[in-house]
């Protein structure tokens, strides 16, 4: 199973995995909190930076996926309309970041 990691204190995060939610019909997600103790775990010791707030991560096989990348990943893989905004995953994350950050800041609480 495919796994993905988001901030639940980020109200941009907390909606875009609603979206995901909603479009994964064939329930091949398995969502966790950044804050759990999976996360935790997982995100040890010199992977600790994944757990940074306003966070989105995607784990796909060995392929890590984060913030807008991973957003992306997951609308690709989700197909339909959505498969060609998700095409611009392949764009690097220092391109296409900025506009995940501020995504999170026009949906601040």
């Amino acid at each position: 199973m495919k796994r993905v990691f988001y901030d639940d204190n980020c109200p941009f995060c907390v909606k875009v995995i609603q979206k995901i939610k909603k479009m994964d019909k064939k329930n091949q997600y398995n969502f966790s909190s950044l804050n759990g103790t999976k996360a935790k775990t997982l995100f040890a010791g010199n992977y600790g930076f994944l757990r940074k707030r306003k966070s989105i991560v995607f784990l796909e096989g060995k392929k890590v996926w984060v913030r807008a990348n991973a957003v992306l990943r997951l609308l690709w893989l989700a197909g339909g309309k959505w498969k060609y905004l998700g095409a611009l995953f392949v764009i690097p994350g220092f391109l296409i970041n900025p506009f995940y950050r501020l995504g999170t800041l026009i949906f601040r609480r």
